[in-house]
């Protein structure tokens, strides 16, 4: 093939491809690679083809192929990324994104999705470590503790994530090693409302009544906002109600508050004067 009839392959696929005509475009860049392994513009815009075609296997062995022959362009690095990314790869979408930066600072596309990836690794290697602890076995209060937090925080980072499905079995396996567990504190008259309010979520816990508990500590937090204890039976009441973003965002709370909290204790408030 001439340099002249490979101009014209490409143009022609170049323009199929922007008319997203890309079994016309995916049959000339095909035929161009075939011709001329190292034209790396060919089998990028293959790549590009490919994953327009919902195909990321062979976008990637496309994608890489045009890493290989010119491995300083950066926008092959950011199209390998986003092709090692749909196939779940998120360790080498990373590292891809972070070469086409190398390569370009101001690539804005393989900043953001650099972005969307750490955070989509972040969130799965918690999941992994929570779902670990969850069904270890014989696993101790501490490592059912540490496992909700981990699928919390999974969850958090990542809406989407699939330790929400797992969430339910460990709140369920941390209540029922739930003690009471007593907390001595002056009561002033300005807080019996507050004391008042705790009670009849911890007594509504005591008979499954969620929603009843649920609205007293809701009631509790409108006199006080800081106890992490409120927040942590909030949690596993929202959890018991289906209600899974409002249980997350409350255990999330409690870690905030206290970020060595137990979760197995259920508290209830003593008065000391």
């Amino acid at each position: 093939m001439t340099n002249l009839e490979s101009d014209d392959r490409m143009a022609r696929a170049l323009e199929a491809l922007g008319q997203a005509d890309f079994p016309e475009a995916i049959n000339l860049l095909e035929g161009l690679v075939v011709e001329d392994a190292a034209n790396a513009r060919a089998w990028s815009r293959l790549g590009v083809c490919y994953l327009e075609t919902q195909r990321p296997t062979e976008a990637v062995e496309a994608l890489s192929r045009a890493v290989q022959v010119a491995p300083e362009d950066p926008e092959s690095h950011y199209l390998l990324g986003n092709a090692s990314g749909s196939l779940g790869q998120l360790d080498r979408a990373a590292a891809c994104y972070r070469r086409a930066l190398d390569l370009d600072p101001r690539h804005a596309k393989a900043e953001e999705f650099l972005m969307k990836v750490e955070s989509l690794i972040e969130s799965r290697d918690h999941y992994r470590t929570g779902l670990g602890l969850l069904y270890s076995k014989n696993p101790s209060p501490e490592d059912l503790t540490r496992s909700l937090r981990e699928l919390v925080l999974s969850v958090a980072i990542f809406e989407n994530s699939p330790a929400r499905d797992n969430l339910p079995e460990a709140t369920r396996r941390l209540r029922d090693l739930q003690r009471e567990t007593p907390l001595a504190m002056e009561v002033t008259p300005e807080l019996q409302p507050w004391m008042a309010a705790c009670e009849r979520g911890f007594q509504c816990i005591q008979f499954k009544n969620w929603l009843g508990a649920q609205a007293a500590y809701q009631e509790a937090l409108t006199y006080r906002v800081g106890d992490a204890f409120v927040h942590l039976a909030l949690g596993f009441c929202f959890m018991e109600l289906g209600e899974i973003d409002n249980a997350v965002r409350a255990l999330l709370r409690t870690m905030e508050l206290d970020p060595h909290c137990d979760f197995t204790h259920l508290a209830r408030v003593q008065r000391i004067n």
